[in-house]
């Protein structure tokens, strides 16, 4: 009979072995914590602080007073309709609406060149990684420097304020997330399908419009919508800039701020996060954030 081996000690374990192990606890680990009372009440106490103000705005907005309290003493869409029918905020609603879909176009065509520059540039890394410095710029520059200095650039140049300036705000902050959506997207296309491209004849602007943009399009169509709403809800970078001759969604409301229009405003930001919501919902859904 031959020798019979005895099994190994933690001190004779093979590294493969203890490495398993220590995964395997680091994976009980969490999944104790995730399904242990902290956890949940961390989400539940996360979830509250993020929405216990909208549900009293909605809650507010029903109120049939002009100057709502809680409890309400009935509830009434009257608001509502009054928000619909106002002629200056309907007006501003276009007006954003149509800065938001120039913003959003002209934003996504610079992210998706910048995009493919950082990813597929044929460039040292160097000058890559230079350009991607340079487009997140907004991210960490504070939003009154930018609408400063670009009031400052438009005055030079005989802009003044107004809707150029706003324009150019809007799609400087809207640029790097436009960019980097698209860049993530761009990161995991497979090159060889561009070089089949090539096999076959066709030429790079041929290959890129058949086979490059289209395997881009949900990202494009995410870049939009995000885009959108970035530029919808921005505020002090159009406060700075527009001046008397252009009153976005954001102004108008803070106008109604100024003199008080309680339950106005919050029937009018009970409609702003619906749309808001909408058209980020639809672009996560096309090109989940990374």
């Amino acid at each position: 009979m031959g020798e019979r081996r005895s099994p190994p000690t933690a001190e004779h374990e093979q590294p493969a072995g203890r490495i398993e192990r220590s995964v395997d606890r680091l994976h009980g680990g969490l999944a104790a914590v995730v399904n242990g009372g902290f956890f949940r009440v961390t989400v539940v106490s996360t979830a509250v602080f993020l929405y216990l103000p909208v549900v009293v705005v909605a809650y507010l907005s029903l109120s049939p007073g002009s100057q709502p309290s809680i409890p309400l003493d009935g509830a009434t869409l009257r608001w509502y309709g009054e928000v619909l029918t106002d002629t200056r905020f309907v007006r501003s609603l276009a007006t954003s609406t149509a800065v938001g879909a120039v913003t959003a176009v002209a934003g996504t065509g610079l992210g998706l060149l910048a995009a493919r520059t950082i990813v597929r540039g044929r460039l040292p890394g160097w000058v890559r990684a230079g350009v991607a410095m340079t487009v997140a710029i907004p991210l960490f520059v504070p939003t009154v420097v930018v609408a400063v200095g670009i009031g400052i650039a438009a005055g030079r140049v005989g802009l003044g304020f107004g809707l150029g300036p706003v324009l150019a705000g809007h799609l400087y902050w809207v640029l790097p997330f436009s960019t980097f959506l698209i860049a993530s997207r761009y990161a995991t296309l497979d090159d060889g399908l561009v070089e089949a491209a090539h096999d076959l004849g066709a030429d790079g602007p041929t290959a890129f419009r058949t086979v490059t943009l289209p395997l881009l399009w949900p990202a494009l169509v995410a870049s939009v919508l995000f885009a959108f709403a970035l530029s919808f809800n921005e505020f002090l970078i159009t406060f700075f800039l527009a001046g008397s001759g252009v009153t976005t969604m954001p102004l108008e409301i803070y106008g109604k701020v100024r003199i008080g229009a309680t339950t106005f405003l919050n029937a009018a930001s009970v409609l702003v996060l619906l749309i808001s919501g909408a058209v980020a919902a639809a672009a996560a859904s096309l090109e989940p954030p990374t």
